[in-house]
């Protein structure tokens, strides 16, 4: 199955772009399709009797054919450690200066993060705050990184390349970065990692575009990357650990993907009976039936997929087999889900285990 939220996200961006804007008569967005790049032009000063018509390009930050890998590994403290690895294709005309992952659920750091825009008054306090998101996440050299308050909830996690002083700075084209990372006690569901090319700063004579001009420019800027699927912390575990509320929760997260092209319809359906009833399985404290549902389900993911629980690993189908043959679900989702069903196989276990032991001291006594 092919991947589309890049795509989806493409024709947004394109349907938006070619539409000439009428906000005023002359005023335009046009796309030129040969070099990427667009040309605006606009009313400078619309109001004043010296009004002039004036023109500017705006190169996007999109001439990049990327690849994300995400790698996630259960330490022995439950937490998950979530590593990733970028390739800036060779296809690539821009090298790749920026990477965000845009709603994660939460990441272990030294002080709680806030998932909203802080109203402290105490600069020391801002500074720590900004200080200790940096700190919570691992960085490769010559790369920047940060955790911030995300506008759609969650935490933005970014990194960005260094210095930018020429064309050749950042990832080029053929290369490959890894090493960037946190650590996080949330299970991964499927995420967008946006990225993002260098292109130099685009210059506005004058006022610049205003009016509804101004704001369609706005719409292309803010969606000016380019978007691939990742693994990112978006299930959180419930404390007390529930097995029945996080199936619950797993769930809802993988009936997101039909819409992101992620998982078959019709295999979800199926796959959601088996999680419906391994929910109510460990709701009625049937261990044994729950962990039969899960063997179920995890069979069926590899009816598509070998080697799933291979979590040392960020690769995805290739390109090849993607288009020769018809997957019921994206290996990066049935990665994703089987680490989730292995997660809470375990944790019933150990604490199945743990019941036993303590009943077995109780004996004792």
């Amino acid at each position: 199955m092919r991947l589309s939220i890049s795509t989806v996200v493409g024709l947004l961006l394109l349907s938006a772009s070619i539409r000439a804007s009428a906000a005023l008569p002359g005023e335009s967005i046009i796309l030129n399709p040969h070099t990427g790049d667009y040309t605006i032009t606009y009313w400078d000063f619309p109001k004043s009797p010296k009004k002039q018509l004036r023109q500017a390009i705006f190169v996007p930050s999109t001439k990049i054919v990327p690849t994300v890998g995400s790698e996630f590994q259960l330490r022995k403290n439950e937490e998950i450690k979530y590593f990733y690895r970028v390739v800036n294709n060779s296809r690539s005309r821009q090298s790749l200066v920026a990477l965000r992952l845009d709603q994660v659920s939460g990441i272990i750091s030294a002080i709680p993060l806030l998932s909203s825009e802080p109203e402290i008054d105490d600069q020391a306090v801002v500074e720590r705050l900004v200080e200790a998101g940096i700190e919570a996440l691992t960085t490769p050299t010559r790369w920047n990184g940060g955790s911030y308050a995300s506008p759609k909830g969650g935490l933005l996690i970014s990194w960005s390349y260094a210095i930018l002083n020429e064309p050749k700075d950042g990832l080029m084209p053929g290369d490959t970065q890894g090493g960037f990372g946190f650590l996080s006690k949330d299970l991964p569901g499927i995420g967008v990692a946006e990225l993002s090319g260098h292109a130099p700063v685009s210059m506005y004579p004058g006022e610049g575009p205003t009016g509804d001009l101004g704001k369609e420019l706005e719409t292309i800027e803010q969606n000016d990357f380019v978007s691939r699927p990742a693994a990112v912390p978006t299930i959180a575990v419930p404390a007390p650990f529930d097995a029945a509320l996080l199936l619950d929760r797993i769930r809802a997260e993988m009936q997101t993907w039909p819409a992101k092209q992620l998982l078959d319809p019709a295999f979800a359906a199926q796959l959601d009976r088996y999680l419906v009833a391994a929910a109510e399985a460990y709701r009625l404290n049937n261990i044994k039936a729950g962990k039969e549902h899960i063997d179920t389900l995890r069979k069926l993911l590899e009816r598509d997929h070998k080697h799933l629980d291979h979590d040392d690993e960020d690769n995805d189908d290739p390109d090849e087999r993607k288009a020769a043959t018809h997957l019921s679900i994206d290996r990066l989702a049935a990665r994703v889900l089987d680490f989730d069903l292995r997660y809470v196989l375990k944790r019933t276990e150990h604490g199945h285990e743990h019941e036993h032991k303590e009943g077995d001291h109780g004996k004792e006594r």
